[in-house]
Parts: C-alpha cells; structure tokens; sequence
C-alpha cells in the first residue's frame, strides 16, 4: 500500500513537470503510469467471463408396469359320457383278480399298469378330469357283490379314487374316499350329463393318508321283486344304503375323479347274487 502512494506522488510530480514540456510528453507520461501500476498490481484484473450455465439433461418418462392379471383356477368339468367297447360274457360266475398277471379282465385305460402285485391308476393330464375303467369279465348283472382294496400312492390329497357300480341305462354310481379321511357317494345322469351328489362326509370308516381301505358293494332284491337295495361299506363299515332302485342289468369297475393323482388297487372280487 505505501509503494502504491510513492508511485502516484511520482507520477504526480512527472506529470507536472511534463505539462510544462509539451502535449507530446504528456501522453506518453500518461502511458508509462498507467503500465507502472498494472505491473505493480498483486492480483490481474477480473474479465467478464461468462459463467457457464448447467445444461438440462433429457429425464425418461417412467414407462408403466404392467399390473399381473389373475390366473384362473381350473373348474371341474362334467365328465364326458362314457362309451362301451365291450362284449357281455355269459353268467352268472365269480370272478376274483390279485393282479400279479394281465386277466385280461379289464378294459382300456391309457393310465393304468400292473405293478408290484397291484393295479395302479393315473396320474392322468390336467386336462382331464374323471376316469373309470371297466371289469369286462364281470359282465352286466342285476345282483352281485364287488369289493377291493384301494391304496393311495402319490399326488394331490383333495381328491377321490374308488369304484363304479350300478352303471346302467339311467344312472351309474361313485364312490370315492380321498386321503383326508372323507368319502363321496354321486349319482351320473346319462340322459342330463350330470353328477347328482348323494353323500360327503368326513368319516371313521376311512383309513386316511396311505392306509389301505376295503370298499364293498352288494346289490341285492329288495322285498319287491323289481327293486334293488345297493349297501355300501367301506372297511366292513355300512356306511349308505340307497333303497328301492329299479332292477336293471349294470356294470361295475375302478374309477378316479380328477387327475394328479395315483392309487393301486387289489384283491377284486366280483360275485354274482341269485335271486
């Protein structure tokens, strides 16, 4: 700061005397200050440069996500009429099957093996929905006795696996018992393609989880000659009986509702009733 001051009262004095030699010597006297006190300057002096201004970037408009739609869960579907491919055999007869070999007793079943001593049925496609495979030895009779032993092996819990009995012109019967402990009795329509459901119960009858349960069917006269009385056990346990059905000649075999599931059976035994 006092170098700044000697540098004016030094250029004030030279100014002075110049003024007195000339325009000339005045100019250049002018000059030679003003680059003195710019060397003399600590810090050079601020130019107007622009300050750079921030560019906007491009932010992405967030694309929508696309909200998950619900899947349908499969409804049961009626199952499809049955069609006979088989050829009625002379009775009455008995007729008994342990399946260690191929009888030759039972119709076609894409789903179904001998295996270990046992007849093993299903897992059938998920498109399907319900099963029966027919004793073709036992033929069509009004009266009989039918049982067998039925084993859950593997697969969905929530469904049923069983037999088919009295399978005539107007009806044929159900009768399932599912893992849970629970059985089904239902009545096929022919003429309406419907199920019509008889019983569903939970039951001490039932062998649950992978127990072997014993169902038995007999169809006997009832006291009038054109009636039948279907008795139904399951485990030696009576369990329903459907009175006073119309006598008709009818069929008998293993069924399985759904698909998913596999059973073995064994043991039939099938045994015509005399009047």
């Amino acid at each position: 700061m006092i170098m700044m001051k000697k540098i004016l009262i030094v250029s004030f004095i030279l100014s002075m005397l110049l003024v007195a030699c000339g325009p000339d010597v005045q100019d250049q006297a002018a000059t030679s200050a003003a680059q003195t006190i710019a060397a003399a300057s600590p810090t050079p002096l601020p130019s107007d440069t622009p300050t750079p201004t921030d560019v906007p970037t491009n932010t992405p408009i967030p694309t929508d996500t696309p909200i998950p739609t619900n899947t349908r869960t499969a409804t049961r579907t009626i199952p499809p009429t049955k069609t006979r491919t088989v050829t009625p055999t002379p009775g009455p007869f008995s007729f008994f099957d342990d399946f260690t070999s191929d009888s030759g007793g039972w119709g076609e079943c894409a789903e179904c093996r001998l295996e270990n001593g046992t007849f093993i049925i299903g897992p059938f496609d998920p498109s399907s929905f319900f099963h029966d495979v027919y004793c073709i030895t036992c033929d069509e009779n009004n009266f009989y006795r039918m049982a067998v032993d039925v084993t859950f092996i593997d697969g969905e819990v929530d469904r049923f696996f069983g037999v088919i009995f009295a399978d005539g012109a107007k009806y044929s019967y159900y009768l399932g018992i599912s893992p849970w402990g629970y059985y089904t009795l239902s009545r096929w329509h022919w003429a309406d393609d419907y199920w019509e459901n008889l019983a569903f119960e939970q039951s001490n009858a039932v062998i649950g989880s992978y127990g072997t349960n014993h169902i038995e069917v007999i169809v006997q006269p009832a006291t009038n000659a054109d009636y039948a009385d279907y008795y139904i056990y399951i485990n030696d346990i009576l369990v329903k009986v459907i009175y006073t059905l119309e006598v008709e000649h009818t069929w008998v075999g293993l069924a399985m509702d759904y698909h998913a599931q596999v059973a073995a059976y064994d043991n039939w035994e099938y045994v015509v009733i005399e009047p």
